[in-house]
């Protein structure tokens, strides 16, 4: 067999673990584990990113006498925040599923 491929299990055993439920679990490839890892950090990035220019922006406004000049940089801001948060929970969610 090819280091790839590990022994199959025989017939009865799979028959017998699949009647009392277990599933057999598909290890992740590499390529998808690094997809993962790096999409995880993208959106953790955005999230404090976005976090972060917008408590500056709050401040701007806080000094120019409570008057927003810029509402689509504000928004941009949002966007990214929320990208990054709704795209961790559903990250999470996606491998606590498997």
């Amino acid at each position: 067999m090819n280091k790839d491929h590990t022994a199959r299990k025989p017939l009865r055993q799979r028959v017998a673990d699949r009647k009392r439920g277990i599933k057999e679990v598909i290890p992740m490839s590499e390529r998808k584990k690094k997809i993962l890892k790096i999409t995880r950090i993208i959106l953790l990035a955005s999230t404090y990113l976005g976090l972060l220019m917008l408590l500056l922006s709050l401040g701007g406004i806080v000094t120019d006498d409570y008057e927003i000049k810029n509402v689509g940089l504000i928004e941009l801001y949002c966007a990214m925040f929320l990208v990054g948060r709704f795209g961790l929970m559903i990250l999470k969610s996606l491998t606590m599923l498997k």
